[in-house]
């Protein structure tokens, strides 16, 4: 199973004898590719004649939008951006024939030949977008008086990786949007309002594609947690180092005062304890820890601090399973 790890964030807030503080939990890519694979090429396989969708309404210019069509494009530019995020990952637009033979097996060979021409190692597709918008959109919603209408969407997305010929398929994102309407039915009004529902297809097109392009690699996320900072010698020395992030020095600090004071301050150090495991990534020890200062000390935190961490766990073996299957 990977690892969670963590990163102590300065702007504490002090309250009796514990700490809330911010930290940022770095959770492992969804999908694992290999470390020497960090340029992609990003082919757009949404059309017309492929999108699942009916014609969502008329542009003012005259012809019709196609939601999914509009979406996908855009769908582009946000996996440029969330691979730029990594740091280290890169994409770029390719134009191609299908990636797949007729019996809709991937066509090995050909994405061999086009990831050298093209220097790629690897490809990301968007394989389909899905939007989904209320019967009557904006003009119904004007109609009715009501001053927004609702957007959603999922796309579905095709990771191709040259290295193992290794291929992770349909991996959904999701994004929606409240669009605001002007809730009249002048004529101005409502041309307008069509006119910001394209806007927001392609604004979500691209939350669609960043979403995508961030499931290749580790996220950092923001938490909140809480720490004992009074009870015990040992509490007070390795406050410091939680607030630091310096998880080794603190697990030794804190090991000290195990059996230092009453229950209920032993208590504190276990929760504390809970606290370092999960900062070096090490969520079956933090569990242990935790449920020690619940079950034996009584402590109350740690009860709320093990659903936490019982969900972490949980989540980490959902995407295990995933990268297994």
């Amino acid at each position: 199973m990977k690892r969670i790890l963590l990163l102590a964030i300065t702007g504490t807030l002090f309250v009796g004898c514990k700490t809330s503080f911010r930290i940022s939990v770095k959770e492992p890519a969804v999908i694992d590719i290999p470390s020497e694979t960090t340029k992609l090429g990003v082919v757009n396989s949404v059309t017309r004649a492929n999108s699942p969708e009916e014609v969502i309404g008329t542009v003012i210019a005259g012809g019709s939008l196609n939601g999914n069509v509009v979406a996908a494009e855009r769908a582009v530019d946000g996996i440029f951006r969330g691979l730029n995020n990594s740091n280290n990952l890169s994409g770029k637009t390719l134009q191609t024939d299908s990636l797949r033979n007729p019996d809709g097996t991937v066509n090995w060979n050909y994405l061999d030949t086009l990831g050298k021409q093209n220097d790629v190692n690897g490809f990301i597709e968007i394989a389909e977008i899905r939007t989904v918008s209320p019967v009557g959109g904006t003009v119904l919603a004007n109609s009715q008086g009501n001053s927004s209408t609702y957007l959603k969407g999922t796309a579905y997305v095709n990771y191709y990786i040259l290295k193992d010929h290794n291929v992770f398929e349909r991996y959904a994102v999701n994004y929606s949007y409240r669009i605001p309407t002007s809730g009249n039915t002048n004529i101005i009004n409502i041309l307008n309002d069509m006119k910001r529902k394209q806007e927001y297809y392609r604004a979500l097109g691209f939350e669609l594609g960043y979403s995508a392009g961030k499931l290749i690699y580790p996220n950092w996320v923001w938490v909140d947690r809480k720490y004992y900072t009074k009870g015990t010698r040992e509490l007070r020395q390795a406050k410091p180092m939680i607030r630091q992030g310096n998880w080794d020095i603190a697990e030794k600090q804190l090991e000290y005062g195990l059996n230092s004071g009453s229950r209920k301050k032993q208590g504190r150090t276990y929760f504390n304890l809970a606290l370092v495991k999960e900062g070096q990534g090490d969520l079956d020890s933090a569990i242990k820890y935790a449920e020690s200062a619940a079950l034996e000390f009584g402590n109350k935190e740690a009860n709320k601090y093990l659903v936490l961490l019982r969900q972490r766990q949980y989540q980490m073996q959902l995407v295990q399973q995933q990268q297994d299957n």
